[in-house]
């Protein structure tokens, strides 16, 4: 009986020891995600037209503290008519060497607009960085999702405002 506490005692010290669960390593994660394009009313002139501000929000959404060289990193907002490929920058930040954990960037730009046009532009939130920025040996600059570095709102939304 004594052997059999003995070896049951040794299986429950193995389980315990053994548990996969106890992994501390984390993989460091730095992701910049153009994260949301908001509008807003400045000033009505008529019932269809004024001038409204549109925002573009940049946020780490990694585990990581995004850390950078200046200049490797920008953001645009961007306007697109309908059907073409021709994009106007209506904005741009030089993004900031460091952007913590769940920081976030905003910047904007103040335009008119015209309800009755048909056709609005679309609104395009985009990261750019610079070419060299994954062969630069900083591995806190690799931003580890390039598919969320693009974001587009109808331009239709935003006469909603109206």
């Amino acid at each position: 009986m004594k052997k059999m506490k003995t070896i049951l005692l040794s299986m429950c010290y193995l389980a315990i020891a053994c548990n996969s669960d106890d992994d501390t390593t984390t993989t460091s994660i730095v992701d910049l995600k153009a994260d949301d394009i908001t509008y807003e009313m400045v000033s009505q002139t008529s019932a269809t037209t004024g001038e409204v501000r549109i925002r573009g929000h940049i946020k780490n959404i990694g585990n990581a503290n995004f850390n950078s060289s200046l200049g490797q990193q920008v953001a645009y907002l961007i306007e697109r008519p309908l059907g073409t490929t021709n994009e106007t920058t209506m904005a741009t930040a030089n993004l900031p060497t460091v952007i913590n954990v769940d920081g976030e960037i905003t910047f904007s730009y103040t335009r008119n607009w015209d309800t009755t046009i048909e056709f609005q532009n679309d609104i395009i939130l985009r990261i750019n960085y610079d070419p060299d920025i994954f062969i630069d040996g900083n591995i806190n600059n690799d931003d580890a999702n390039m598919n969320n570095n693009t974001l587009i709102v109808a331009g239709n939304t935003i006469n909603s405002l109206f």
